[in-house]
Formats: structure tokens, sequence, C-alpha cells
């Protein structure tokens, strides 16, 4: 796990937020929401080699929507087929419903990347028919794992954004904070 991530998640992030300034808080926050996007990014990125593997095993037992069993190939002519039923929300989800703003992958998208390529590679997915029964059930059930750490890693993510919101709004509601010093300070950044 990246050292970023490792830090965001320590238990100890939240201690004592009553303490924290607004600016660290908001701080604290933008970190975590970069980096549940690119937790976000390589869910989406396992969850698509999840389909592909899926749509093979589904293909070896002859069920419904493959073209072949006898055919690999068939597999490339299926794949706009395959990941649309993911991007149209056909195909089951797991999200929470949030949206999530596609950006560029960050530091610690690209450590993920490297993890779940461990998994399932790409090269691997270009020649699952050469893959055995058994070693695709390994891989299916590899990317499963991952793309449930992946969901937990989120959640947790999510937590801890929503509790820094939740503070900052506790603030602005009890009067610790105003609007009017917030606009004070962006209109002295700005004038910087």
């Amino acid at each position: 796990m990246h050292a970023d991530l490792q830090r965001l998640l320590n238990p100890t992030l939240l201690d004592e937020i009553g303490d924290k300034g607004m600016d660290r808080l908001r701080s604290i926050r933008t970190e975590l929401s970069q980096a549940e996007g690119d937790v976000s990014l390589v869910r989406r990125v396992t969850q698509g080699r999840l389909d592909i593997v899926g749509h093979e095993v589904e293909r070896r037992q002859g069920g419904d929507g493959a073209a072949s069993a006898a055919d690999p190939s068939s597999l490339l002519f299926e794949m706009p087929d395959i990941l649309t039923d993911v991007a149209d929300g056909t195909a089951p989800s797991s999200g929470a419903g949030r949206p999530v703003p596609v950006l560029e992958p960050g530091k610690v998208a690209l450590s993920m990347i490297e993890t779940l390529d461990a998994v399932a590679s790409p090269s691997q997915l270009s020649s699952l028919d050469q893959v055995a029964d058994a070693g695709l059930a390994d891989l299916f059930g590899g990317l499963r794992e991952f793309e449930l750490e992946l969901s937990s890693i989120r959640r947790q993510l999510h937590d801890r954004i929503d509790a820094i919101q939740d503070e900052i709004a506790r603030r602005y509601r009890d009067g610790e904070a105003s609007v009017d010093t917030l606009l004070q300070q962006s209109q002295s950044a700005g004038d910087a």
C-alpha cells in the first residue's frame, strides 16, 4: 500500500479533529478526496478486468451471450458489449452512487495499478484462452479479492471525508467559523 494511503487510513488521522485548524482540515479533506479518486479509478479498472475474466468463464461454460465456446477470438469482438454493460450501469455495481470525476492518476493510483498488474496483467488478459480453468478461477478470485479490498479502502476514505465535512459544518453552525472569514481569506489569497 502506498505510504500516502497508509497515512490517510491511519486510525489516528482524525484524533483531536476539533483541535485542528480549518486550513488543516481542508488540506486533509483534499488529500483524502484525491486518494479516493485514485482508488475509484483503480477500482474501475479492476472491475473491467474482472468483467473480462468473468466473461471468459461464462464463455467456457457456454452461458448466455457467449458467441462460441470453441472460438476464443470472439472475446475480442464482444469486448465493446462487455465494457458497455459496465459503463451504462446494466452490469451489477456495488458503488455508493457518488459521482467520481476521472482525473489524471496520482501516486496512489499508480502504485495500486502495479498491484493490480501483479494480480491480473494486461498480457494475461490478452491470452485468457490459453489459461487453464483452474488458473482462470484463480485469476477471477484474485481480482475479486482486490476489488473488495479497494471497496473497503474507498469506504474508509469516504468515512474520513464525511467526518471532516461534519466537523467543518458543525463549526459554521455553532459560530466557531464564519463565511465572512472564509471570504476574506479567499480575497486575500486572490490579491497576493
